[in-house]
């Protein structure tokens, strides 16, 4: 994480979960072209060939990886420190208008095509 934000690679944000069984790190990404890049670049392989085969040593480590590719997104975060979207991407205020996700979601849509 800290080579991705001091080198300016794409990564925008970041979360670390730890949970009873488990560590998650949601990580958001300016392009798709961008984390393809960071991910098949000689640093980030190099240190995940050694990950991963001392991972494979035991069944005490598994991984869960998802990618995903965000056109249009709400999101509404109430008495919450700013964090997943709205840190990665900004935050503004619900106007009257917006109560629904339906409205923000329509106004983010027709936003993006002006």
């Amino acid at each position: 994480l800290q080579e991705c934000y001091a080198n300016d690679v794409g990564l925008i944000s970041h979360e670390s979960l730890v949970g009873w069984r488990s560590l998650t790190l949601i990580q958001y990404w300016r392009s798709t072209e961008e984390l393809m890049a960071y991910a098949h670049g000689s640093r980030h392989l190099t240190a995940w060939k050694r990950f991963n085969q001392k991972a494979r040593t035991s069944e005490a480590v598994g991984i869960f990886h998802e990618t995903f590719e965000v056109s249009n997104y709400e999101s509404m975060y109430v008495n919450l420190p700013t964090r997943g979207l709205a840190k990665a991407l900004g935050e503004s205020a619900i106007r009257s208008h917006q109560e629904q996700a339906k409205g923000r979601l329509a106004e983010r849509q027709s936003q993006e095509t002006i």
